[in-house]
């Protein structure tokens, strides 16, 4: 399965957005798409796809209860709305072979928000992801979107959270026990895209007059649960800069926002012949 997540922001330049989705999904063979803050019509942007594509798309089943969130997934996989708040939205996909849920979000941006706001949204998402897992009775489960915090901040690693650890090996036993409490944990492979020597560093860029300045986010993020860690391609997964017809970045390796997001697009595959 081939994923793409992309966070449009708002788009103004939404002929331009489509384009550029339009080429990333047809380029990626990509079986997903989530957007997030996308301000066109979902469904446009699936007849535009599918008028040029083999694969029929559909747009994620949205009722209304997430407003952050819409995605297009090809029309061969069974999906189901399991939970919608305001910010993220649980689905689950079906096939004969296996379950697989996926918790899509937008967290509330450090712009407008406390760093204890972005925890605890995180935290109730996390606690509604466990809660449709139980349900289900499967822990095949993929997190991805803008968190909008980073891999090494507190609200995405800490056991009480997300609980995302980036060291493979580590997630090989499901959880581990805090003060007498068991916690399970996500893989986090985002770690490795994140202050690499060539660009792009990461996914979004922020120059602030701050004492602290990191200049580049990870914002952007995927997380797996060990379940699905001989599912998820290491190699494949990326920050997604140009298409034939597109470059994202300008001359100083920033976001091209002026033409299309602030963001740049992550993508990631899972083999479907080892999930089960």
């Amino acid at each position: 399965m081939n994923i793409l997540f992309y966070n449009t922001f708002k788009t103004k330049r939404l002929e331009n957005i489509n384009r550029l989705i339009v080429d990333i999904a047809l380029e990626k063979k990509c079986d997903l798409l989530v957007l997030a803050e996308y301000g066109g019509s979902i469904d446009m942007l699936c007849s535009q796809i599918n008028s040029v594509s083999k694969a029929q798309y559909k747009p994620i089943p949205n009722n209304g209860g997430c407003g952050k969130i819409y995605g297009l997934i090809k029309g061969k996989y069974s999906i189901e709305s399991i939970q919608e708040q305001s910010r993220y939205q649980i689905v689950m996909v079906e096939t004969t072979l296996y379950k697989l849920i996926i918790g899509m979000i937008h967290n509330v941006s450090p712009l407008y928000a406390s760093a204890l706001t972005q925890l605890n949204e995180l935290s109730c998402f996390y606690e509604d992801i466990c809660d449709a897992e139980d349900r289900l009775g499967t822990r095949n489960t993929m997190l991805i979107g803008d968190f909008n915090v980073n891999p090494f901040d507190y609200a995405c690693i800490a056991a009480n959270t997300l609980h995302a650890i980036p060291y493979r090996e580590e997630v090989k036993s499901p959880g581990r026990t805090v003060m007498g409490r068991k916690y399970l944990k996500f893989y986090n492979p985002t770690w490795k895209l994140l202050g690499k020597r060539e660009p792009p560093y990461a996914t979004y860029y922020q120059n602030r007059s701050d004492i602290v300045n990191y200049y580049w986010h990870m914002f952007d993020q995927v997380l797996i649960r060990p379940q699905l860690a001989s599912a998820f391609d290491e190699g494949a997964l990326a920050i997604v800069t140009e298409t034939e017809s597109h470059k994202l970045l300008l001359e100083g390796y920033k976001p091209n926002s002026s033409q299309y997001s602030d963001h740049l697009p992550l993508y990631c595959e899972l083999k479907e012949a080892n999930m089960i």
